[in-house]
């Protein structure tokens, strides 16, 4: 009887520390709280979401990192304006991480697959779509059961333009262009005043 007390007493323990150990379930997908009961801290986010890039084109990989204190729980997605649903994929998810199937797209999130420590190393890596031309990415990140930021957002990513021909102009020499050029260089000696001596 006692034995029995007493993993019960551990498992309530286990449960209040850890929270969901094995990952965020799909339900928290569009508010992104971690359903522990207990409120958000309203303090200043130690962490930051950081990008590789903040121009993006279609298929294009943006590699993220949060950076801050270690963490052991976190879901992670791409979001276009305020509509609450993830846009694009997220690739390979790191150690200690798993995809998560959010806005019907099973590679749309990333959330925790264990509550083994994650740190500024882990990178995750995010996919565009053709679908949007700015999007930014937001997560929860979760130090323990009663300890998480919501709606940390990085900068916003926007579509780049390609080859932007205004920024880097190039003109094509054809063979009436080049006529024209010679035609001004040679009449410009013919003006030139003579500076020969007398």
């Amino acid at each position: 009887m006692l034995l029995v007390l007493f993993v019960a007493c551990w498992l309530q323990v286990w449960t209040g520390v850890a929270g969901y150990t094995a990952g965020a379930p799909v339900g928290r997908c569009g508010d992104m709280t971690p359903g522990h009961n207990v409120t958000s801290q309203t303090s200043p986010s130690p962490y930051t979401i950081k990008v590789s890039n903040t121009t993006f084109s279609t298929n294009q990989t943006i590699k993220v990192m949060i950076q801050g204190p270690v963490y052991i729980g976190l879901l992670l997605q791409a979001r276009s304006g305020s509509n609450p649903i993830a846009v694009g994929t997220w690739g390979t998810p790191p150690s200690n991480t798993q995809h998560l199937a959010c806005s019907g797209n099973s590679q749309s999130a990333i959330t925790h697959s264990n509550i083994n420590i994650k740190n500024n190393e882990t990178t995750y890596t995010w996919i565009p779509p053709d679908s949007v031309n700015s999007a930014f990415i937001t997560a929860t990140v979760v130090t323990n059961k009663t300890t998480f930021w919501i709606n940390l957002k990085s900068e916003t990513l926007n579509r780049g333009g390609g080859n932007n021909a205004a920024a880097d102009p190039k003109v094509a020499v054809t063979p009436v262009l080049f006529l024209m050029l010679m035609s001004t260089v040679f009449q410009s000696f013919i003006d030139a005043p003579s500076t020969t001596s007398r």
